[in-house]
């Protein structure tokens, strides 16, 4: 989906920067509000951070009754956009299960259960063997697991061209090919932005630009905490239908939570901890390890090598099949796991849309709500403010 030899326009109520799942979403909501909005990306659509996603959008994963609730309602969103759009991207509610291998891993999954059945969730305890019926992939090694029937599959791609195809349809101009190169500010207001491809005068700039996000920041004086997290991930050749849902092992949860930065936040750090899903098309997914590597988004025999080794001791039965690919892609993360959804201060024009982590397909809706929602000043300021600049600032 290209937009390469689309006339960049003179003028824009709004820029936003970044032709991901988070921009897009941006740009659509902006639109479907009357907003003259111009979405610059410096290649395609969905080329960034979105091309390495999983297939899945979780609930159960979410540790914290913010976040779950932000991911609860932009759910509810995505099922209305589903229906809105005609279809239009694979999301489909085929159910999570959360599996605990050994003792450490089941007091993990019994405490997940707990909490999420306390703010409200839909999620219950099963031993091994309920579990296997659920989904008979799983191999004997697992001995407990949590299942929420809520949770959702979806094709990233195809909801990142679903949001950028009806935002066109609304107004909204999609310049590809096309990097920013300088923003013009006069005092606390922004006044153009600079392209490769020509000047557009604007007043408010959407910075969706994920692990870049920190980057465009910069150029008007702003630093943000976000930071690229890779992440590897394998796809199978495809098989004829095995499971249904996502297949979700404890170490996720505990790789999320033990990995650590070295002193000075570069030296690589890895830890896996594996998410199964078989997409309609009968390959599987496997992901991920989490890496703080910089911006490298090379795959690495060692990363393969662990994602392997997880797969056989989950489920046995699809360790016999063909890796045709083996990729990696960049988490925009923040010191808190939270992302920043926020105008900045002393410069009400900029507005951020960024550090994500590995929920922006479930965030995207929310996210854009409350971009729409920042720029026409119907903001509610007891759900914004977790998501502020504030928060960063000592």
């Amino acid at each position: 989906m290209s937009h390469q030899d689309q006339t960049i326009p003179a003028s824009a109520e709004v820029v936003v920067a970044g032709g991901g799942v988070i921009g897009t979403a941006c740009a659509y909501y902006l639109a479907k509000r009357g907003v003259k909005v111009c979405l610059v990306e410096r290649e395609d659509i969905g080329t960034g951070t979105t091309r390495a996603a999983a297939a899945a959008a979780l609930l159960q994963t979410k540790t914290s009754a913010y976040k779950l609730g932000l991911a609860s309602h932009s759910m509810q969103i995505l099922d209305q956009l589903h229906q809105e759009f005609d279809s239009s991207f694979e999301f489909n509610h085929t159910g999570s299960l959360l599996v605990a291998c050994d003792e450490t891993e089941l007091a993990v999954v019994k405490d997940m259960v707990s909490k999420l059945q306390s703010l409200g969730l839909d999620v219950q305890f099963l031993d091994g063997d309920d579990a296997r019926r659920i989904m008979p992939v799983i191999g004997p090694k697992v001995i407990g697991a949590s299942y929420s029937p809520s949770d959702a599959q979806i094709n990233p791609l195809e909801l990142v061209i679903s949001f950028a195809r009806q935002a066109r349809k609304l107004g909204a101009q999609l310049c590809t090919f096309t990097e920013i190169t300088h923003v013009e500010t006069q005092g606390e207001k922004i006044v153009a932005v600079d392209t490769t491809r020509g000047k557009i005068m604007t007043e408010t700039i959407v910075d969706a630009t994920g692990v870049w996000s920190a980057d465009l920041a910069k150029r008007v004086g702003f630093e943000i905490p976000v930071t690229p997290l890779k992440g590897e991930l394998m796809v199978t050749e495809p098989m004829p239908p095995r499971m249904q849902g996502t297949l979700i092992s404890a170490r996720y949860l505990l790789s999320k939570a033990s990995l650590e930065k070295s002193g000075d936040g570069t030296a690589p750090k890895r830890s896996v901890g594996i998410t199964l899903v078989q997409v309609k098309h009968g390959n599987f997914i496997i992901g991920s390890t989490r890496e703080v590597a910089g911006f490298d988004r090379r795959s690495t025999f060692a990363g393969i090598c662990e994602l392997s080794q997880q797969l056989v001791e989950l489920s046995p039965s699809v360790s016999d099949l063909h890796i045709i690919r083996a990729y990696a892609g960049l988490r925009p993360i923040t010191p808190d796991g939270m992302p920043i959804i926020a105008r900045a201060p002393g410069l009400p024009g900029f507005i951020v849309a960024a550090g994500h982590g590995g929920d922006g397909l479930i965030l995207s809706a929310i996210t854009a709500e409350m971009v729409a929602n920042l720029y026409t000043g119907q903001v509610e300021e007891s759900i914004q403010l977790p998501l502020s600049f504030e928060r960063f600032i000592i």
